[in-house]
């Protein structure tokens, strides 16, 4: 007789695959939260948030997972929408106070592929740990919040997003408090992901802090270094981030799973319509 466990996936040998066939337990205790393992792993994690705003899980979601997952999402990345556009760093229109070379109002370059949660197979582990309530409470403990809710919207909860040849996400601070994302794959060259600690400052200073850094100064900048597998949990609105030019015939792939603080909250139209192409 069969059972259907959390994830809905089918195991090995046929069986249901239950977390454990996605995530790697033994490792990251997520599912027994009494135990000094899990108290451990949060830990780690609150150590990692608290000194550079970064955590990185190596080897979180299982190799096999892994290679299902890309082996699903690969074929669509052709069909996937290119969202390119140049902005500030501070993802807001630009302040006339400032000159346009100004750190507040320069301009940089974004483009990569998108896959919508829609896009997303029925049967992915992705929808696995997304759904997974064990999941959810270990980021919110990892993170120090009450409560987390799924996505309410139709393009956003899971994304997909494919770094090719030449693509690169262009420096910028998160409108977000944090993200939460599991790489798939790196590129065959590039796609490297730095960042610049709690830099975020609406002053003089700051802005200067800035400029250093899209001037090309690499002082205050380190890199987040994430194998296929990783989980990284990143408070990337403090922070000042990048991913650098991808290049090679393998695209820089990586999953984003978008919570919110509150029920029933998605995008608004205009917001789907930049990023998706489309608002459902």
């Amino acid at each position: 007789m069969t059972t259907r466990t959390e994830s809905g996936l089918q195991g090995p040998a046929g069986r249901t695959a239950g977390l454990g066939d996605i995530v790697d337990l033994r490792r990251y205790a997520i599912d027994a939260p009494t135990s000094p393992a899990y108290r451990r792993l949060v830990e780690t994690a609150r150590r990692g948030l608290g000194a550079t705003g970064a955590c990185v899980l190596e080897g979180f979601m299982r190799p096999g997972a892994v290679a299902q997952t890309l082996v699903q999402v690969d074929p669509l990345e052709e069909s996937a929408f290119v969202c390119g556009q140049p902005h500030n760093v501070y993802l807001v229109g630009a302040d006339p106070a400032y000159l346009p070379e100004h750190a507040r109002n320069r301009l940089v370059r974004s483009e990569k592929a998108i896959l919508g949660d829609d896009e997303i197979p029925a049967d992915s582990p992705l929808r696995a740990i997304y759904g997974s309530k064990r999941f959810r409470a270990f980021v919110c403990d990892a993170l120090e919040i009450e409560r987390l809710f799924p996505f309410d919207d139709p393009l956003a909860s899971i994304n997909v997003n494919f770094y090719g040849d030449n693509q690169e996400l262009g420096w910028h601070f998160d409108n977000s408090i944090f993200t939460v994302t599991l790489m798939l794959r790196q590129a065959d060259a590039g796609g490297t992901f730095e960042f610049a600690p709690n830099i975020r400052e609406e002053s003089a200073a700051g802005y200067a802090a800035v400029g250093r850094i899209l001037d090309g100064d690499p002082t205050a900048v380190r890199e987040l270094k994430q194998d296929p597998g990783a989980l990284v949990l990143f408070k990337g609105s403090r922070s000042l981030h990048r991913v650098t030019p991808s290049f090679g015939a393998r695209a820089r792939t990586i999953a984003i799973l978008s919570y919110a603080a509150e029920p029933n909250y998605g995008l608004k139209e205009h917001t789907r319509l930049l990023f998706y192409g489309r608002t459902n």
